[in-house]
């Protein structure tokens, strides 16, 4: 390698510099020996920092395009895998679901074929029964027949014997009535039967007949006879220890009071709260119950039967005295309250009426009665159609101070209503009623004046008790006329 002379110099300084930082000596001390080792030392580094920066100029190229290849391999073999990877996870997804329906399927088709295998057992037990209960009511019946045949036979022979000793004064009916007892009985006849034979009977009907002889006794004593007791058709001649003792005795069967028109006493009301599985009761137009002192009376009495009957779906309690107090024990108990009939029952306020939304209340009502109460106001109508929101049926019949804000609430919160009765609403407009016949299916609407046997006047005030009955007649006839379905004729 050729130095150029001029250069020396500077070399010559740039190494004793050089040797003098690296040994840390002084000029004194640099020895040709030392200025050789520093000046191979220096030409083997500035040789080898030359070299590499070449092989970096001039090698990398050709190596740059192996490694990029090698390096594009690998990533088309990882895209490769990340396909597949892909591919095989939405292939397992598929088939997994895949599998899952066909589970379901097969699922749903073994439930088919046990309802179906079900179906045809339970068609031919039913099938099987009703050959079997042919049979025997066939069998039944051929028996009375015979029974009957052989009675008729026996009666014939016994008249034809004693045709010679028959006086004059005598009729031919006696002679069938002084024979034995006829051997067909009733009591043989099926269950069902006879239990349809006595639904028709009323009360004193069913006791008398159970007096009759102990066969009739026992189809008197059936349980299902005694679902529903009508006390209302013996109203006059019952007496509070027969309701008593009637109540304790079939409690258990018990579904359905009336007690309509009946002089009832505390005792009584109490009797029913014995009824725990009663789903109907009536007590409306109860005498005792209309005179101001008794109020108190018929609200304990409710207490008693509210708390014992929590399963009544029917309540009627209308032409009575009920306060607040009433109807706030309503919604305490009877949550599942269906039917509720208030009419002319003018003893309770707004609040009483609003009593009914509080706790889990009377929400479940489909028919509400409220015809003939004077005292309600829009107020209580808008707190009641707040909750009630299945109320099917209304009548507000005669309610004077409602108006068309009542049927704005109804829009709003009652949107189940169907059925809706405002006869003699003097302050309900003809526009509002015919906006709501677009709303419900059946309406019955007028603005005329209350008639004489509502038993008030147009402002509310009870009129004398004293009326011509002509007068009443003729009311009633006008009501007749004045009373439409908005179905028929427009508002």
């Amino acid at each position: 390698m050729c130095i150029d002379p001029s250069m020396k110099p500077k070399i010559r300084r740039l190494l004793e510099t050089y040797v003098e930082q690296l040994f840390g000596l002084d000029d004194q001390l640099v020895t040709p020996e030392l200025m050789i080792k520093a000046c191979t030392f220096y030409t083997g580094r500035l040789l080898k920092t030359h070299f590499y920066t070449w092989r970096k100029i001039a090698i990398p190229p050709t190596n740059e395009d192996e490694l990029l290849a090698e390096k594009m391999e690998k990533s088309i073999e990882y895209d490769n895998f990340r396909l597949k990877r892909c591919v095989f996870h939405h292939w397992y997804s598929y088939v997994k679901g895949r599998k899952e329906r066909l589970k379901d399927t097969l699922l749903r088709v073994q439930q088919m074929f046990y309802c179906y295998k079900l179906i045809i057992i339970l068609t031919k037990w039913r099938d099987k029964a009703r050959h079997k209960y042919k049979e025997r009511e066939d069998e039944l019946m051929l028996k009375h027949e015979l029974q009957f045949k052989k009675w008729r036979s026996k009666l014939k022979l016994r008249v034809n014997s004693k045709e010679e000793y028959i006086s004059p004064q005598q009729n031919v009916s006696e002679v069938f009535l002084v024979g034995e007892i006829p051997e067909f009985d009733v009591s043989q006849l099926p269950k069902r039967t006879v239990l349809q034979i006595f639904s028709y009977l009323s009360l004193r009907d069913v006791v008398i007949c159970g007096q009759v002889n102990c066969s009739w006794l026992l189809m008197t004593q059936m349980s299902s006879l005694w679902n529903g007791i009508d006390f209302s058709t013996v109203k006059n001649i019952i007496t509070d220890k027969h309701i008593v003792s009637t109540l304790q005795r079939w409690r258990l069967n018990v579904l359905c009071l009336n007690f309509r028109g009946c002089v009832l006493r505390l005792k009584t009301l109490r009797s029913v709260s014995l009824c725990r599985n009663l789903q109907e009761l009536n007590v409306s137009d109860c005498p005792t119950l209309t005179i101001l002192p008794c109020v108190f009376m018929h609200d304990e009495s409710m207490r008693y039967i509210s708390e014992s009957c929590p399963g009544v779906l029917y309540l009627n309690l209308s032409n009575t005295t009920i306060t607040n107090r009433t109807m706030r024990l309503l919604p305490r108990y009877f949550h599942s309250l269906r039917n509720l009939s208030l009419a002319y029952c003018r003893k309770f306020t707004d609040k009483g009426l609003q009593y009914l939304n509080l706790g889990n209340g009377c929400h479940k009502l489909i028919y509400l009665d409220l015809s003939g109460c004077t005292q309600v106001t829009d107020s209580a109508l808008e707190m009641l159609s707040a909750k009630c929101h299945d109320l099917y049926v209304l009548d507000v019949s005669g309610c004077i101070l409602l108006t068309d804000q009542m049927l704005v609430n109804l829009q709003m919160g009652c949107k189940q209503l169907r059925i809706l009765k405002m006869l003699y609403c003097r302050h309900i407009s003809k526009e509002a009623a015919k906006r709501m016949s677009s709303i419900v299916q059946q309406q019955e609407y007028n603005a005329t004046d209350p008639p004489l046997w509502f038993g008030y006047d147009c402002e509310g005030k009870p009129l004398p008790e004293q009326q011509d009955i002509t007068q009443l007649k003729d009311s009633e006839l006008m009501a007749e006329e004045s009373t439409y379905s908005s179905e028929e004729e427009a508002v």
